[in-house]
């Protein structure tokens, strides 16, 4: 009996095994490293959304963090002038009420982006404003030409003592113009009323969230490099100033708000008046008052 020996196809099964061996090796090393990148990304992600939260908390951006803000308001506005210890009878007081002022205004960050609180909070500040339809009462009732306009330009930085939510505090400094120019006549005790203000200001503001509503108020010193005509008329004249506000806002729209409020600003001269002068006072006082209303954009 002859016996057959069945040949198995070693030969060709090594390769087989070896390539599924090889397959079956990349398999579990793309397993090992697929979940590295998904892990790493899974554990940035967090930080990234909490971050995200903390900073936005769901709520709208707070006023004292906007890269801009821009207002218009309408003023109705007025001024007083007067004098203490006057001898002389050739200077009169001066009075205007009522007078229409509508105003624009304007704040700039230009760094409100930066990662370093300093610059983001540094800004420069822009606001003007001018009377309509103001005329003055002459000699014998007749009506003079009066302009007024007031220019402020400057630098501010804002402080969080309490973080972004919290009060807002501002220190200003810049210059002032001030222009209230009452037609010539031949009446000086008329053309003193003229005055050409050119003051350096240094001032503070606030600002306090109450509920819905915020509560502003600022304060300021006006140092006059000029003063005009007023004070040409006296021998050796000195001033200074000072203006208060009072504002309250109401946001009612995302970035927009209105406002209310009122400002005050008081000029007080010293002259060295002596008799025999032609004019003899030994000071003055000008007021400048006003109460607006307006709207507010801040953008983010």
């Amino acid at each position: 009996m002859q016996r057959r020996t069945l040949a198995c196809p070693v030969l060709r099964a090594g390769p087989l095994r070896r390539a599924r061996r090889r397959s079956a090796a990349a398999l579990v090393v793309a397993a090992l490293a697929a979940p590295a990148p998904a892990l790493a990304q899974g554990a940035a992600a967090p930080p990234v959304e909490r971050a995200e939260l903390k900073e936005g908390d769901g709520r709208p951006p707070s006023v004292g963090t906007e890269l801009f803000s821009a207002g218009v308001d309408l003023e109705i506005a007025g001024r007083t002038l007067s004098y203490s210890d006057l001898l002389s009878e050739n200077l009169r007081t001066y009075s205007v009420l009522g007078a229409f002022m509508p105003s624009v205004r304007g704040e700039l960050y230009p760094l409100a982006r930066s990662a370093l609180p300093v610059l983001r909070d540094l800004g420069v500040a822009l606001s003007y404003a001018r009377a309509v339809g103001l005329d003055s009462t002459g000699t014998g009732g007749a009506s003079l030409s009066t302009s007024w306009s007031r220019l402020h330009a400057g630098l501010k930085g804002r402080f969080h003592p309490a973080g972004q939510r919290g009060p807002v505090l501002s220190a200003t400094g810049g210059l002032c113009w001030i222009d209230f120019d009452v037609e010539p006549t031949d009446d000086p005790s008329r053309d003193a009323a003229s005055v050409s203000y050119v003051t350096l200001r240094l001032g503070l503001d606030g600002r306090v969230p109450v509920g819905p509503v915020a509560l502003e108020a600022g304060a300021g010193y006006q140092a006059p490099l000029s003063t005009g005509a007023l004070a040409s008329y006296f021998r050796e004249p000195s001033a200074g100033g000072v203006d208060l506000r009072l504002a309250v806002a109401v946001p009612f729209a995302p970035g927009l708000e209105a406002r209310a409020g009122a400002s005050y600003t008081r000029f007080f001269y010293d002259f060295d008046s002596e008799p025999g002068d032609p004019y003899v006072a030994g000071g003055a006082l000008d007021q400048l008052f006003g109460v607006h209303l307006g709207v507010a954009y801040h953008g983010y």
